[in-house]
């Protein structure tokens, strides 16, 4: 019995093994075209993604080249400004500075001429003051010391200097 077994299962397996043979091919004979269109599509299909993703790469990779060009220019002409601005202002803080020192300098020049101007009228109103003090006491010394006398006295004695000098000089 176990050989009826063994046969019949023989059988039975051939016969579903001739079944999927014939199944395979005809899936081969009516399938291989659509199939291989497919992956012939199919593979187009990447191919051209993949040239689209290199193109795409080589182009993003050209711009941030050149963005890179750019910015090395940027930060070139930023380096640039900032040191011309450095010198500018250098610049100007020496001609501020150069124009504080020559005010400052003026401004000692005129503040000792105006000192000097001030202590020359303090001292010329000092004199004045002096001199009308020195007038008014010897106008009241020579109230005190001039009488009607006196007066006759001195008068006599300029004219006789006068007489005298008419005198010599004719």
């Amino acid at each position: 019995m176990e050989e009826i077994n063994t046969v019949a299962q023989l059988k039975f397996a051939s016969q579903h093994l001739f079944n999927l043979i014939c199944f395979i091919g005809i899936l081969y004979y009516f399938l291989r075209k659509p199939v291989s269109v497919f992956f012939v599509n199919r593979s187009k299909n990447i191919e051209e993604s993949i040239n689209t993703a290199k193109n795409i790469i080589d182009e993003a990779q050209q711009k941030y080249d050149e963005n890179s060009m750019k910015i090395n220019q940027l930060d070139n002409e930023a380096t640039s400004i900032n040191k011309s601005s450095e010198n500018i202002v250098e610049s100007k803080i020496d001609d501020i500075n150069n124009n504080a020192n020559s005010m400052v300098s003026m401004i000692e020049k005129d503040t000792e001429e105006i000192i000097k101007l001030e202590s020359n009228k303090i001292d010329s109103q000092i004199r004045s003051a002096m001199i009308q003090k020195a007038i008014k006491i010897s106008e009241n010394d020579l109230k005190q010391k001039l009488t009607d006398e006196k007066d006759e006295e001195l008068i006599i004695s300029y004219l006789a200097e006068v007489k005298k000098d008419v005198i010599s000089n004719s």
